[in-house]
């Protein structure tokens, strides 16, 4: 599972509103999409045995067509002394995170929301471990010349991470969960399904539970 507390630092906005005995606050991702890396390394995104499936969290306009979407967040700033280029690209989600104490930088969970029209792209399985073996890199522009490329707009959408050091078990044990349904450009509907989630004594490892990815 990716889950990069570097990627904690950067999402959580300095207010936080109370509600029971936790907080709620705001989160900026500083990434484009859920591509990354696991804890061994090896690449990290949506797929089933045929398809992989890109969930564009910001307007993939915007993403450096020479980024690696396997380095997950982007801190290179837009200008000398400036913020992260990543926080000048529009996001296309909205959400929250809850923290157990306040100025905590890894929340108990995040949850974020479709705004309407989430980018998703799907290609080949085959062709996108071909591009990573080759290059040990994955761009949108490697994507975008990807033969089978099909994009599509997700009008729903739901991601919730539960980050492991606040469950049974244990750091590099969390889960993530997402739903997308949608239409590709040539009119086709599309579902995604993920659900990843770590064992107990798994030592961080990937485990899988539920993935579909289908078009009607």
């Amino acid at each position: 599972m990716k889950f990069n507390c570097t990627l904690c630092l950067g999402i959580l906005t300095v207010l936080c509103t109370a509600q029971a005995d936790t907080l709620t606050t705001a989160i900026t991702p500083p990434s484009y999409t859920d591509t990354g890396r696991l804890a061994d390394g090896s690449p990290y995104y949506f797929h089933d045995d045929q398809w992989a499936a890109f969930v564009f969290i910001r307007l993939p306009s915007c993403v450096p067509p020479d980024f690696n979407l396997l380095d997950g967040d982007d801190f290179v700033p837009a200008f000398p002394g400036g913020p992260p280029r990543v926080f000048l690209c529009a996001l296309t989600v909205e959400g929250h995170a809850i923290l157990k104490n306040p100025g905590d930088f890894i929340p108990v969970q995040a949850v974020l929301h479709g705004l309407g029209a989430v980018p998703v792209w799907f290609v080949k399985v085959s062709e996108v471990q071909a591009i990573i073996a080759g290059t040990n890199k994955l761009t949108t522009a490697q994507l975008l010349a990807s033969p089978s490329l099909r994009k599509g707009l997700a009008t729903q959408y739901s991601e919730t991470t539960l980050f492991g050091m606040f469950r049974p078990q244990g750091a590099g044990n969390g889960s993530i969960e997402v739903a997308a349904n949608g239409t590709l450009d040539d009119g086709t509907s599309f579902q995604l399904e993920w659900r990843d989630m770590g064992k107990k004594d798994g030592n961080g490892q990937d485990f899988v539970r539920h993935v579909r990815i289908a078009f009607h």
